[in-house]
């Protein structure tokens, strides 16, 4: 029977005890690893994660926000509602300044009518008086403005026949046929009110001869006097142009026209026989 070796008996127990220090250095060390990771550590991580994540908002900064935007949005309401106050009251100030304001200017209006009706009534009157002197009445017989014949007649109740427009028309004054140049004169005193132009007439000279009366020359030129002027019977106006297109087979002649109370009427009732 062999001896047991005792040395190998001696490095077997090394081994165990080698081993078995790794061991309980192993157990030591993961002891302390997950035995230290306990709630203190965790919550610390867990507020050193989110205070470094500027992406998160910690509950009690929410709940500061929160408190934050409740008071600006109170202090809001309050402004805004003494703001509608002063709106309210500035609206109504305004509605009460518009009010007078337009009170003060159809008070205004009213005078400027007052106003001008006050001038244009002292207009007409201040015309009526600086045609007083002119005092036609229509009683007595006037000279002719032209010597010549009569080549169409005055006609208002029925048409007379028109030879260049070869047509039957009413006419309002007469056409006295006369030599281009010859000259016009006034018929009675009076002051000329118009001069005017027209395609069918030519150049025309009103002048008031009374307070309803007044007399017009067409078919003139050379005219020698402007509006506002006084004339004189006997003046010479103008005299005879060309007969415009629409006479032209008529040939020079003056148109006479008359009106009484701005209505047409026959001038051979009013020119001398």
């Amino acid at each position: 029977m062999k001896k047991p070796n005792k040395f190998l008996n001696k490095k077997s127990i090394s081994s165990l005890v080698i081993a078995a220090f790794l061991i309980l250095s192993v157990l030591t060390a993961y002891n302390i690893r997950f035995g230290n990771n306990g709630p203190d550590t965790a919550e610390t991580e867990v507020e050193e994660t989110i205070g470094n994540n500027d992406d998160v908002i910690s509950s009690g900064d929410a709940r500061t926000g929160d408190e934050q935007d409740v008071r600006d949005r109170n202090v809001a309401g309050e402004n805004n509602e003494e703001n509608d106050g002063d709106d309210t009251e500035s609206e109504g100030k305004t509605e009460e300044d518009e009010s007078k304001d337009r009170s003060g200017r159809d008070a205004a209006d009213q005078e400027d009518e007052g106003r001008s009706s006050d001038d244009t009534s002292e207009e007409e009157d201040e015309q009526k008086a600086d045609l007083s002197h002119f005092s036609y009445d229509g009683s007595t017989r006037m000279p002719w403005p032209v010597m010549g014949n009569i080549i169409l007649p005055y006609s208002m109740d029925t048409t007379v026949y028109y030879t260049t427009l070869d047509q039957y028309a009413c006419n309002d004054g007469i056409l006295i046929g006369a030599k281009k140049g010859q000259e016009v004169t006034a018929v009675a005193d009076g002051r000329i009110v118009n001069i005017a132009e027209s395609d069918r007439y030519g150049t025309t000279v009103t002048i008031v001869i009374g307070e309803y009366y007044e007399v017009s020359y067409s078919q003139v030129e050379n005219v020698n006097f402007e509006i506002g002027d006084e004339v004189e019977e006997g003046d010479v106006i103008a005299t005879v142009a060309e007969p415009t297109r629409s006479f032209t087979l008529e040939g020079p002649h003056l148109f006479f026209k008359m009106t009484y109370k701005g209505e047409p009427v026959n001038p051979t009732d009013y020119l001398e026989a």
